[in-house]
């Protein structure tokens, strides 16, 4: 799929294919799938869940799905997110749950990336999509953002006050036009969430992809791993491996497009289109995943 992440490359291109390993002749998993964020998203049961109904344990999948597009979707202008990016500087603004917590894991991974990974680059990235038709060469690489847009480029611009029991847990910005994408982290958070609301309803062991990010909870039926077929592109061709996924690990792949720039949120300059050494990415969450996935693109750029 192509995600135009708008948080460090102006488009990102990832290929992740989530297949549960069946041997011939073996019954078919229990599975449901939809759309969700633009993409789709696919559930893998290890088995059936007593009590639950395939149906039921989709419509609940689709209902915490809704929720979260209420609450991080740049898409509509009625989401949580789009009504803090409208808010005034220096406000409190009272965020969702869901928001409260996603841009907290996203301060988070903006310091273990050093600044690599930045929901707030939407601004700058715009300001790049302005200039690229009709700008060739080093006349590209020479240009500069104006302090204009760099002012407002930062995680750190963002201060939380967390949860009471008297209150919801807010957020306000620090920097005039400061705005949030969550378009690169959403999606892995969304995985992340839909996996232990599983577990809530009795489901031990499953595989949860949307968008091409993907985690496993548990192991199949006869002891193994779950197992998954990742995809890559490299010099213009498709590459395949299967990789083993333990409880709870989750995988994404960092690739950039080789025809779009990538966008250094740190010095707010392009850089040249560096392939990722490690281009799978594990972690213990899919929403660190899809962070650290989009980080890996500036592994020599400052």
């Amino acid at each position: 799929m192509i995600r135009c992440a708008g948080v460090v490359g102006l488009c990102v291109q990832l290929f992740l294919l989530a297949l549960p390993a069946v041997s011939a002749g073996a019954a078919e998993l229990p599975t449901f799938a939809g759309p969700a964020m633009g993409t789709t998203y696919r559930v893998t049961l290890a088995r059936d869940v007593a009590g639950q109904s395939l149906g039921e344990l989709h419509r609940e999948t689709d209902r915490l799905l809704t929720r979260l597009d209420e609450q991080l979707s740049t898409w509509r202008k009625d989401s949580d997110a789009s009504r803090f990016n409208a808010a005034d500087t220096g406000v409190w603004f009272a965020a969702g749950d869901d928001l409260f917590r996603v841009v907290q894991i996203a301060q988070e991974m903006h310091c273990q990336t050093d600044g690599r990974f930045d929901i707030t680059v939407g601004p700058l990235v715009r300001w790049w999509q302005s200039r690229l038709p009709g700008t060739q060469g080093g006349a590209l690489l020479e240009a500069e953002p104006p302090r204009s847009i760099l002012s407002r480029i930062g995680s750190k611009l963002i201060e939380s006050q967390p949860m009471t029991d008297d209150r919801p847990g807010a957020l306000r910005k620090l920097a005039p036009g400061l705005e949030i994408d969550l378009s690169a982290i959403g999606p892995g958070y969304a995985v992340d969430q839909i996996g232990e609301r599983l577990i809530a309803l009795g489901s031990a062991a499953h595989l949860v992809e949307l968008g091409g990010e993907v985690r496993a909870w548990g192991r199949r039926d006869d002891g193994s791993p779950w197992r998954v077929v990742v995809r890559t592109s490299a010099a213009g061709e498709m590459q395949q491996q299967v990789i083993k996924l333990a409880d709870g690990r989750a995988v994404a792949v960092a690739a950039a497009s080789g025809s779009r720039p990538v966008i250094d949120p740190r010095s707010g300059l392009l850089c040249q289109n560096t392939p990722a050494p490690e281009p799978i990415i594990y972690a213990d969450s899919c929403a660190e995943a899809d962070a650290l996935a989009t980080a890996a693109l500036l592994p020599a750029c400052r």
